[in-house]
């Protein structure tokens, strides 16, 4: 215990700012986010899903404005949590504290039912393995993190860098070969096609603020994480902006595009054509891969979560998490239907996040003055407040009465905040007594 201590030991200014990158960017994680949100875009916007992503990094980049704000002055290992106790009173933070811990637990969950429910079989796996690689991939993602932080920071790092280097080498393959065109810039879709293709491209470039619990433990602390959070955003909306470009291209015509989406893997389906089986199982294999580094970078942003809501020690912290996370995915793994559970924990993620971002963006204004910021400069902390809650309704619009499982699984972190607060009010209590 005493060497896990010392591995997991949080070491303030010691981590150089290309691993605070590796976490922002392995959080978003470019090629499982292309494959799941970047078919939506797609099937939503059509031929016009060039300027649908463009527009979705666009809205996007209000809330990365509000993270880059807050993570350069308050720099800690309770990332949005610290930034919700410089605008709020305590119980209120506390609440929003869990809530973004209830998202990423969830994060965890849905990522690794997705990758071994959906993915795995697109690997052709045995039906009856899916079960049994819920409970070993998180056994190995809790293995991994108790090595210390650096050893999950440095593999996110390759691997993320080599995820985008395959969409670069795909995407100028893909438009050698057809020519440059300006089919996935020209407005051919319906303006509400393309602002649903625009939020769903918004959410294939969520994540990067995994890197906001990483504050304290950075050379350079919050000028480091607001940096590395921005230049992983600028990357990956890149990569996904041509994505989305060299797709359209590929698909060629409104049916070619239609037909590409409803594959569920248009990238595979485009690698496969333009560069040959086996990089395109390359791309399938590495895919898997993404979800495994955004895997690590949410575990290692909840461990300090966990750090800061519950005031334990880090080592303690993550082995909350991490049998919390072996623990459910075990009961998954029992209960089966595996997919049906994935939409269920990511609906609980996604409603936590926009609900939680949309308070912290709010509250920008609030603290302008701490931030140096003039009235006009914390204006995008509204407009991304706003943002945030056309995503939950477009996620309404998407799935109907379901989202009534992300609501619930809010009133229960909120509960917890709840309880959390009195327990320490109590405690309080009792200290001003004695």
């Amino acid at each position: 215990m005493a060497s896990l201590s010392k591995r997991l030991k949080i070491r303030e200014s010691s981590l150089p700012a290309y691993l605070v990158f590796s976490q922002s960017l392995a959080s978003i994680a470019p090629l499982s986010s292309t494959a799941a949100y970047l078919t939506a875009t797609l099937l939503l916007a059509g031929t016009s899903s060039g300027i649908a992503s463009i527009l979705g990094v666009l809205m996007y980049s209000l809330w990365v404005y509000v993270g880059y704000q807050l993570s350069r002055f308050f720099p800690s290992e309770g990332g949005t949590y610290t930034f919700s106790r410089h605008m709020y009173p305590e119980r209120v933070a506390t609440i929003l504290g869990w809530m973004y811990w209830g998202s990423y637990m969830f994060y965890l969950i849905s990522t690794s039912t997705y990758a071994t429910g959906v993915l795995l079989p697109l690997l052709g796996a045995p039906i009856s393995i899916d079960r049994l690689m819920e409970v070993v991939l998180p056994s190995a993602i809790v293995l991994l993190m108790i090595t210390g932080i650096r050893p999950p920071l440095y593999y996110s790092l390759v691997t993320s860098l080599v995820e985008i280097a395959v969409i670069v080498v795909l995407g100028i393959t893909v438009i050698a070969h057809r020519g440059l065109s300006l089919v996935p810039l020209t407005p051919s879709a319906g303006l509400s096609q393309v602002l649903s293709g625009a939020m769903a491209t918004s959410f294939s470039i969520a994540g990067g603020g995994a890197a906001f619990f990483l504050g304290k433990e950075a050379r350079g602390k919050g000028k480091t994480v607001s940096k590395s959070y921005l230049l992983a955003f600028l990357l990956a909306s890149g990569a996904i902006v041509f994505s989305s470009i060299y797709l359209v291209t590929a698909g060629g015509s409104t049916q070619g595009v239609e037909n590409l989406a409803n594959t569920g893997f248009p990238g595979l389906t485009v690698a496969n054509q333009y560069m040959g089986e086996s990089f395109a199982s390359a791309m399938l294999l590495l895919t898997v891969n993404s979800l495994i580094g955004s895997l690590i970078a949410a575990y290692v942003a909840l461990s300090r979560l966990t750090f800061s809501l519950l005031r334990t020690d880090l080592p303690k912290s993550t082995l909350i998490v991490g049998s919390l996370f072996l623990g459910i995915n075990g009961v998954i793994a029992g209960l089966g239907n595996l997919v049906q559970w994935y939409q269920y924990f990511f609906l609980g993620s996604l409603t936590a996040l926009f609900i939680t971002h949309a308070s912290l963006s709010l509250g920008l204004p609030k603290i302008r003055n701490k931030l140096a910021l003039s009235l006009l400069k914390s204006f995008p902390g509204i407009l991304s407040a706003l943002l945030m809650m056309v995503g939950l309704y477009s996620i309404y619009l998407e799935v109907g009465e379901e989202l009534v499982v992300g609501i619930l699984a809010c009133i229960v972190l909120v509960m917890v905040g709840v309880i959390q607060g009195l327990i320490s009010r109590r405690g309080e209590g009792k200290s001003n007594i004695s």
